[in-house]
């Protein structure tokens, strides 16, 4: 046991990533510069998805924030032209976005100041449409001069829209 226990690495976001499933379970996770990021289910904590297909020839988001003592954090991965299962680029235009926000960290407060990265994507694996389920992965990168470059890496989502 002590053996085990000492191998296990927890990290201040969280200690692992959800399973990658296709069931609708609502679940999204993510590694941030290495450290799982997850929504922690409580009263101020928030993860949630939106599918439109008559808007921008279909529109998927998904979002999610996390409150804690002193530190704020959020995401949104979002996406237009999505009628199906495929890889969609990210962070190449204002409409299909990989974000995270940390209230600590003034390089990652606003936004609109981050440098496009075009080896952002979102793969989506799972499109239903009878039972309103979209699962899959993202990974981005957001840099901006004379700042750390936050990597979001391993994501993964199972949602209900």
């Amino acid at each position: 046991i002590v053996t085990s226990s000492s191998n296990c690495k927890k990290s201040l976001f969280g200690e692992n990533l959800p399973a990658a499933t296709q069931e609708g379970k609502n679940t999204c996770g993510f590694l941030v510069n290495g450290e799982v990021w997850t929504p922690e289910r409580g009263s101020l904590d928030e993860l949630s998805s939106y599918y439109d297909p008559t808007f921008n020839g279909g529109t998927f988001q998904i979002n999610g924030s996390k409150y804690e003592p002193g530190n704020n954090t959020s995401f949104v991965v979002a996406s237009y032209n999505i009628s199906g299962a495929g890889y969609y680029k990210l962070n190449v235009s204002p409409d299909a976005v990989g974000k995270f926000s940390n209230s600590t960290n003034y390089c990652f407060r606003n936004w609109d100041d981050t440098i496009p990265n075009h080896n952002a994507f979102l793969n989506i694996t799972k499109f239903d449409l009878q039972k309103g389920i979209i699962s899959g992965t993202f990974e981005f990168a957001l840099t901006k001069a004379g700042c750390e470059t936050v990597r979001i890496t391993q994501g993964r989502f199972d949602m209900k829209y």
